[in-house]
């Protein structure tokens, strides 16, 4: 029963960022890209990275397109190793509980966060696009990044749909949202995924 509620709520957090195409079609330092918008990048047989960084205005600076060249390193709950580079998950902190409830199971929450992300990033994606505000990278110091993945073989039976790394961390409550000084949330564009996600882990546990 508890490994169905599981598989219901992923469905449900799925269809939820895919439902409807919602995202946007033009360029956006914030919100979701639409399916549409990550199609422009894919090419057959090929997987695509696109790297956009964006001003303070919200205005694209600029994009990089590129062959992903080997799989994607999931690192921790926030850092992605793409193409050899470290890039960590904007506003996130990383498995703020060490074991959490994942498949109506008790897991190692790394452990956990590989599970879920591996098959998204190295099986199921064809694009994947990352956000940044950094206009210039400094060395050793990974830029602060949104992820978004286009999943799915584009037909009736496996349509496409757009996964959003950010939001399933906090979902799954294998991130936290960090806090300024003052307490307010560096991420409030996902505080909603992690009340939803406190309901279902709630459910999980009992």
């Amino acid at each position: 029963m508890k490994q169905f509620v599981f598989l219901a709520a992923l469905l449900l957090h799925s269809t939820v960022l895919g439902a409807a195409d919602l995202g946007t079609n033009e360029p956006h330092p914030f919100e979701q890209p639409s399916t549409a918008y990550l199609q422009k990048f894919a090419k057959p047989g090929e997987k695509t990275f696109v790297y956009e960084r964006y001003d303070a205005r919200g205005g694209l600076f600029q994009r990089d397109v590129t062959a992903l060249t080997k799989p994607v390193e999931i690192k921790s709950a926030t850092e992605r190793v793409i193409n050899g580079v470290t890039y960590r998950l904007r506003g996130l902190a990383a498995c703020p509980k060490p074991k959490i409830t994942y498949k109506a199971e008790e897991w190692d929450c790394t452990k956990a966060v590989r599970d879920y992300d591996d098959p998204v990033y190295n099986t199921r994606a064809s694009v994947l696009l990352c956000k940044t505000l950094v206009l210039k990278s400094q060395s050793g110091v990974p830029d602060a990044v949104s992820c978004f993945a286009l999943v799915g073989a584009g037909n009736a039976n496996d349509p496409y749909a757009v996964s959003y790394d950010d939001d399933s961390m906090v979902f799954f409550d294998m991130a936290a949202i960090g806090r300024n000084k003052d307490g307010k949330s560096l991420r409030p564009d996902l505080e909603h995924a992690s009340d939803l996600g406190k309901r279902f882990q709630a459910d999980e546990a009992n």
